[in-house]
């Protein structure tokens, strides 16, 4: 019974600081955290745009890093942004924009999606991390640059 509540408790924190995370990022008009403002003009992690990839992220991507790795590991405070457009779609605006940011040697991770004029969230923390950790050895970031 006590391994019940203690796992109890720990689901209900791990869901109570994801959504933190997610409200406390919703700042901005268009649904993004103020934090990915600007992001396009930021460094290009991928050379030209990726295509293909996994069905959670399908379509042409982009990766901008606000900051550079330093050694092996980008540093904390680092925000990665990943645009997503899917075939077919003319809007101006990516369909899907997922972002990683790092904060205390840990990555935060939400993946927003176009809803009419507003991106709002689609998916976020463990289950992106299910995915990402395949890519461990480069700090949990898929696109090598």
């Amino acid at each position: 019974m006590r391994r019940f509540r203690l796992a109890a408790l720990a689901a209900v924190a791990a869901f109570s600081a994801s959504v933190a995370v997610v409200a406390l990022a919703s700042a901005t008009a268009n649904g993004l955290p103020a934090y990915t403002d600007g992001y396009q003009s930021w460094p290009k992690l991928n050379r030209k745009p990726v295509t293909g990839g996994s069905p959670a992220h399908g379509g042409t991507k982009n990766v901008y890093a606000s900051k550079r790795k330093v050694g092996k590991a980008f540093p904390n405070g680092t925000v990665i942004v990943k645009s997503i457009a899917r075939p077919g779609d003319r809007r101006a605006r990516p369909s899907q924009v997922a972002v990683m940011r790092k904060v205390a040697g840990r990555w935060q991770f939400v993946e927003y999606q176009l809803s009419g004029t507003r991106y709002t969230v689609l998916a976020q923390g463990q289950l992106c991390l299910s995915c990402h950790v395949r890519a461990r050895a480069n700090d949990y970031v898929f696109t090598k640059r």
